[in-house]
């Protein structure tokens, strides 16, 4: 297990609420570490874990504690006498099914249970738990993303030595503080130890399991919002009214709300919310359906000052080389020799005054 670091304040803020509260609803986005920060804090204290397993099982968090069916009348008093606990730590609290909610509640309320509440932002809460924060028993805690200084010291503690200072700041910025999107670019990501320091070179290896992290992270989507996706993917940062010409604005106005893109103030510009949520949405479309989305948002993508110098075909392949495809990868998209690719790089280089992939990518952002 990866070592646990930071979190001060907020293990402070959970402590107090459970001795002065029922308890604490801790909220973030998923990878944010809610999980791991509640079983840190709560350690040694004695406490029974549960986990919303989705609607579709009466008390189905509580399975493992609870032996027989239902007896009487009152399900929800025959399941809290046979369970004895003076804290309970609930996990996918969003995932909870109404019987399971409800004794939550009772535990509560008639047990004198403490509660430790995780789920995720933006998911909707069981009412009974929605009443208890509502009522000021449960305090609430927005978990944030990871600071870039314990970034560091996390990938320090998994390397097992001191880490490149431009490697921690790209890490940081690929994963902004998530926990979950971290450890698996340090499992699997290409590091090398070399003059006392571990570095990174910047490629992000999409694998199956940070696919699929990212794909749980954004959420089930229908065909509009996947076009909203899909066009700020290959185009952002994307103009707001060209976004909605595209894909109309009550799907971008649901993705907005879902949090899984942001709009700037001045200028309207719209990006996705995580810079890995683009790399992961590109692999959903294939060569036709992505050159089409290329050709629609291309010529309305905004960026550095410099990209207006260069041409329409530049600017493809610029936005195609920064997303780390080689130059046989974009031929193939663009119908053209790899030839011609490098060709075109070498002018794009020339003209940006830069040399690498990842300036690309910073310029086009």
């Amino acid at each position: 297990m990866v070592a646990f670091v930071g979190r001060t304040a907020e293990r402070t803020a959970i402590r107090d609420a459970l001795r002065d509260r029922t308890g604490i609803l801790v909220v973030g986005e998923p990878g944010a570490g809610k999980s791991r920060l509640l079983a840190e804090t709560v350690r040694g204290l004695g406490v029974v874990r549960v986990s919303g397993a989705g609607p579709e099982i009466a008390f189905g968090a509580f399975a493992h504690l609870l032996s027989g069916e239902p007896q009487g009348l009152n399900p929800v008093r025959w399941a809290a006498g046979q369970i004895e606990v003076e804290a309970l730590v609930v996990d996918d609290a969003h995932l909870l099914d109404p019987h399971s909610a409800a004794l939550v509640r009772h535990l509560a309320e008639h047990h004198g249970v403490r509660l430790a509440v995780a789920a995720v932002s933006g998911a909707a809460l069981p009412g009974q738990l929605v009443e208890l924060w509502k009522e000021g028993r449960l305090a609430r805690l927005d978990l944030g993303p990871l600071s870039a200084s314990d970034s560091a010291r996390l990938l320090s503690l998994a390397l097992g030595g001191q880490v490149e200072g431009l490697t921690s700041r790209r890490l940081w910025h690929a994963t902004r503080g998530n926990v979950r999107f971290l450890v698996e670019l340090v499992t699997s990501g290409p590091f090398a130890y070399s003059g006392g320091l571990w570095r990174w070179p910047g490629e992000i290896v999409l694998t199956e399991r940070l696919r699929l992290l990212v794909e749980a992270a954004i959420g089930e989507v229908d065909e509009q919002e996947r076009s909203v996706l899909e066009y700020v993917a290959f185009g952002e940062p994307l103009e707001l009214a060209t976004l909605i010409e595209l894909a109309g604005t009550d799907a971008v106005e649901r993705m907005e709300r879902r949090g899984l893109i942001s709009v700037g103030d001045q200028p309207l510009r719209v990006q996705l919310a995580h810079p890995l949520y683009a790399q992961v949405i590109r692999t959903w479309t294939g060569p036709v359906r992505t050159r089409g989305h290329l050709a629609r948002v291309i010529p309305f993508s905004s960026g550095d000052q410099q990209i207006s110098e260069l041409s329409g075909r530049e600017k493809e392949i610029a936005r195609l080389a920064s997303w780390n495809l080689t130059n046989r990868e974009i031929a193939d998209l663009l119908t053209v020799s790899p030839r011609t690719v490098g060709n075109h790089l070498c002018r794009i280089y020339s003209k940006l005054g830069v040399n690498h992939r990842l300036d690309l990518a910073r310029l086009l952002a």
